[in-house]
């Protein structure tokens, strides 16, 4: 369903990338990814893709 919504995001004009965590060697989350003990490394994540679209002004 995942690849599904970012593809109709995508579809209509949207700028959605799916990241299906452990294919970047991020395990062990659930769907409170702030909550976890690598919060950071989520955070990290999240900052270099808002970075590289230029929204993190």
């Amino acid at each position: 369903m995942a690849k599904q919504f970012v593809e109709a995001i995508n579809r209509h004009g949207g700028d959605a990338t799916l990241v299906h965590l452990p294919d970047i060697g991020i395990k062990g989350n659930s769907h409170f990814l702030m909550q976890e003990k690598n919060n950071k490394e989520i955070l990290k994540l999240a900052l270099d893709w808002l970075h590289e679209k230029g929204l993190d002004k």
